[in-house]
């Protein structure tokens, strides 16, 4: 381990000791498959009706790292299977709510879990060998979803987990998993955040003002703390061969979890653009949520923090080792832009344009807060023009209130940052982001350098285009805004299955 990554990890520690340090110990949680009766007397099926317990005493969730915390008192959610069996009825049955995935633990099992599929983290780890497909071939996919306590209703509302069973179910299909139905996906995950309700943070703070037409108006909502849930799918089973494992896993864990650049940065981001090291080629795996994805950006993203920046901005590399022939700006400028090592990115034009990169080549994840930002761009169109407009102005630009604004998904490319007055970045971790800078190391002297800066994004939480649009997520995920693209987005933890799957809130 290099001294960096010894003093990242130990101050990780640090912070996790201090959001812990007068945490008692916990006493024995009642887990169930359906919402406890303490929790409500209505039956399962009344929607809205069930709330989750209170943050558990004693942790201080605001204060809380970007990390796995508290493992001692996690519960996961694991099946298993064939490629032979698939999944099937068996493991889980939404005509009866049935299944491995649901039932009792037997009498004989020696665990505190109710269910035959929930496993203490600490206490119950998975079973390892060597052998294992997994770490031999790197046959694993995962999702990263949110659940959040609602500051309007006090519900636990999963953020959009139907866009990532989409990108689950391709995952599966490349890394020859077999898919999981939609009804197992999302119950598994229903089950498993039921069962760690105790470590579900606090409801954000919601700032409000009243205007003089006494109408309320909403200033700003925090980002607050969330109960990250990660489900997985693994081959577990043991072999030599390069074939498809004779075992798969389904998991479902969680944690609670600050965001992801907390204490990382004090403003918006500088970014280092990497032109030696791919993250991602055309043809390859990097339209998929998989963990090889992730192991190729590990040491770019050490060597960037030891030069100063906060992560990498990658490029398609053949469109800068092999421009057009007829294009007079330099192979840098005319460089396409993919993402950073775990964010998409988005670019604020002078022209009125909100635009990110294209899902086209293939390069780059359909991140869901990426989709979630462009549909509110293009549904909220019309009030986000005066930002857009206010933003170019300040950039020193003269911009007519006949300018029109568009919201586009295109190949996006380097010379497109000179043009831009905000960039931000878009994950269900970091949410939204500013930009501060993007350039290239001094170090690189054999290469082509560029440098820019995004004044208005120097201070969190950024220009005003970055800002709102922060503010329109949080606002949808706290039931403060709505429209019918985002009907069902929000999906109520103790709804009952049907429901859960249907998404939306009333």
């Amino acid at each position: 381990m290099t001294f960096f990554a010894l003093a990242t990890a130990k101050q990780a520690l640090s912070k996790q000791h201090h959001a812990l340090r007068r945490l008692p110990v916990l006493p024995s949680i009642a887990l169930a498959s359906t919402p406890p009766r303490s929790f409500s007397s209505a039956p399962s099926h009344v929607h809205n009706q069930t709330l989750p317990p209170p943050p558990q005493e004693g942790i201080e969730f605001n204060a809380l790292p970007w990390n796995l915390n508290l493992p001692q008192h996690h519960y996961y959610v694991h099946l298993t299977t064939t490629p032979m069996e698939g999944w099937t009825r068996n493991h889980y049955d939404p005509t009866t709510d049935g299944g491995i995935l649901t039932s009792p633990s037997r009498k004989n099992e020696h665990s505190s879990s109710p269910l035959h599929s929930l496993h203490h983290y600490s206490s119950s780890p998975l079973p390892l060998y060597p052998a294992n497909t997994s770490i031999n071939y790197g046959t694993t996919i995962w999702e990263g979803l949110a659940c959040r306590r609602s500051p309007t209703s006090g519900r636990a509302l999963v953020f959009r987990p139907q866009k990532n069973f989409q990108r689950f179910v391709n995952g599966a299909r490349r890394m020859c998993l077999p898919e999981p139905s939609y009804e197992l996906f999302m119950r598994g995950l229903q089950l498993v955040l039921r069962n760690n309700m105790h470590l579900l943070p606090p409801a954000p703070a919601v700032r409000t003002s009243l205007g003089g037409d006494g109408e309320e108006t909403i200033e700003e909502i925090e980002g607050g703390s969330k109960l990250y849930v990660r489900p997985m799918l693994m081959g577990s089973g043991q072999q030599l061969g390069l074939h498809p494992s004779p075992q798969m896993s389904l998991l479902y864990f969680v944690s609670p979890t600050g965001s992801y650049f907390k204490g990382k940065a004090v403003g918006g981001l500088k970014l280092h653009l990497e032109r030696k090291r791919s993250r991602a080629a055309r043809g390859g795996m990097g339209s998929v949520k998989c963990a090889g994805n992730y192991a190729s950006t590990m040491r770019p993203l050490l060597d960037a923090k030891q030069k100063g920046f906060d992560d990498n901005l990658y490029l398609e590399l053949d469109t800068y080792h092999n421009p057009s022939p007829s294009s007079s700006s330099s192979p840098l400028h005319r460089a396409i832009l993919q993402e950073l090592s775990a964010a998409n990115i988005f670019l604020v034009l002078k022209t009125g344009e909100i635009v990110t990169p294209s899902l086209d080549r293939g390069t780059i994840l359909p991140g869901v807060t990426r989709d979630s930002i462009l549909v509110l761009a293009k549904e909220f169109k019309d009030e986000l023009k005066p930002l857009v407009l206010q933003s170019i102005r300040a950039d020193g630009t003269d911009a007519g209130d006949d300018l029109q604004i568009t919201v586009s998904e295109r190949d996006v490319r380097v010379e497109d940052l000179l043009n831009a007055t905000e960039v931000f970045i878009t994950g269900t971790a970091a949410e939204v982001v500013p930009i501060y800078s993007i350039a290239t190391s001094d170090s690189d002297e054999d290469e082509e350098s560029f440098s820019v800066a995004f004044p208005q994004q120097k201070e969190l939480p950024g220009g005003p285009v970055t800002t709102k649009l922060l503010g329109m997520l949080r606002e949808v995920m706290a039931e403060r805004r709505q429209c019918e693209a985002t009907r069902d987005w929000l999906c109520d933890v103790f709804a009952s299955p049907e429901d859960f799957r249907r998404g939306g809130v009333s």
